[in-house]
């Protein structure tokens, strides 16, 4: 009988344990798809043609001429300031006296002796054969003397050693004289024209130096910030540029796209711009260049709850006038109020692509092809879930308003199945609603 009961205990033990744990499971259930939002949101600023130039003198020295002002156009190659340049002058003159003397080196040389010198050797030569002629007829006579012992050996021996010292000047003269009468050797002639060369280097290196002693822009722009006044001290390693320019023959609008939204963006997309500063005023952009990487974020908000962890993948806009598919110009673009370094607002419509839409650039020395989307080979899908798992469903979203933020500070927009972040931190909350 005892048997029996405790038989019994452990089965209702076993079926009220399985019963808890079927109660306890959910049926197996898929969450929804969440649908894309329909615009990409980013924020950015507006950018000239080009980036913001830095200019720095490649010499260290004191500023003596500040020729341009904040604000102030420029044409490329214009001197923008000039340093101290004694110095530099004073070498460059130096080059030059010594490239001088190098080619008058060559010029003697080439030109040979004067004609005084040459009558001088010819005459001095002249002069020590007579001496030598005169002194050989008095050996004659005083060795038809010493055979009869007229004179002394010694006079003899006098008479003798002067006929051969009178020889060796005549031969000295004579080989002056040609000497002077020679053209000048080649191999000579070429080493002055090497030291020549030489000159002319040293010459055109003092000339860049000096050179150097003046800044000078790179190319047609505008001046955004001076850094430097004339007196100061500047050079390659200061702390700050002495001159900040760009290109603002065109406005661009240079956007950063947070990781979320980054691949959705395409070439060719149409965009609506909004800057707070300019409230009213609505602009319109089109995507002409995309960048190939992401980066960390470079655009911040100053909020105390900023994430500074996020990446964003770059992205410019041509601005577009309204009501056409025309660049906007520089004159208005700035009479509607657009400088550069604005902060923008930048809402991209994915759906819309312009039909004039600028090809990607090729990329040079990759080697590779694109493959046609025609030959792309579709991903595999994922294999379903057997019956028997079962999958929690996510937690419900509370109601929240669309004027939400989450921690970063950037809009929240709510959806049925939960809240979208929009990646601009300054999009107008109107935009955001649809």
């Amino acid at each position: 009988m005892r048997f029996i009961l405790l038989t019994a205990g452990v089965m209702l033990v076993v079926f009220l344990g399985l019963l808890i744990d079927a109660q306890s499971r959910t049926p197996v259930s898929r969450p929804a798809e969440r649908s894309e939002p329909e615009s990409i949101c980013a924020s950015g600023r507006i950018e000239g043609a080009t980036p913001e130039i830095e200019l720095r003198p490649r010499l260290a020295g004191r500023i003596v001429d500040l020729l341009v002002q904040e604000g102030q156009t420029v044409r490329k190659g214009e001197v923008l300031l000039r340093l101290d340049d004694q110095q530099y002058r004073h070498e460059v003159a130096l080059a030059r006296a010594e490239l001088k003397l190098a080619e008058s080196q060559l010029e003697r040389r080439v030109n040979g002796a004067r004609s005084q010198e040459r009558a001088e050797a010819v005459a001095m030569y002249q002069a020590k054969l007579a001496e030598l002629e005169r002194a050989e007829l008095s050996w004659r006579r005083v060795s038809e003397l010493r055979q009869s012992r007229a004179v002394s050996q010694q006079e003899a021996d006098d008479q003798r050693t002067l006929v051969a010292s009178l020889r060796g000047e005549v031969a000295a003269a004579k080989a002056r004289m040609e000497l002077l009468q020679a053209p000048a050797r080649a191999d000579e002639v070429e080493m002055d024209k090497a030291r020549i060369e030489a000159a002319k280097v040293k010459v055109q290196v003092a000339e860049v130096e000096l050179g150097r002693a003046e800044l000078r822009a790179p190319r047609d722009g505008q001046i955004l910030k001076l850094h430097v006044e004339a007196g100061e001290l500047t050079g390659p390693d200061s702390t700050k540029p002495a001159v900040v320019m760009t290109d603002t023959s065109r406005l661009h609008v240079r956007a950063f796209v947070e990781e979320l939204d980054a691949p959705r963006v395409k070439l060719g997309m149409t965009a609506t711009i909004h800057a707070d500063g300019l409230p009213g005023k609505e602009f319109k952009g089109r995507v002409i260049r995309l960048s190939p990487r992401m980066s960390h974020k470079e655009d911040f908000s100053d909020q105390p709850t900023e994430r500074h962890d996020v990446k964003t993948r770059e992205v410019w806009l041509e601005l577009l006038a309204q009501g056409t598919e025309e660049k906007l110009g520089y004159q208005m673009a700035g009479s509607a109020g657009l400088v550069v370094g604005l902060p923008v607002d930048v809402i991209v419509d994915p759906d819309s692509v312009l039909s004039d839409s600028p090809k990607p650039p090729e990329s040079e020395g990759s080697g590779h092809e694109a493959t046609p989307a025609s030959q792309l080979q579709p991903l595999a899908q994922p294999a379903p879930l057997p019956a028997s798992e079962t999958i929690r469903p996510p937690p419900a979203y509370p109601a929240q308003s669309v004027h939400d933020r989450d921690r970063s500070g950037r809009h929240v927009r709510m959806r049925a199945s939960g809240p979208r972040v929009c990646s601009c931190s300054r999009v107008w909350d109107g935009f955001l609603t649809g």
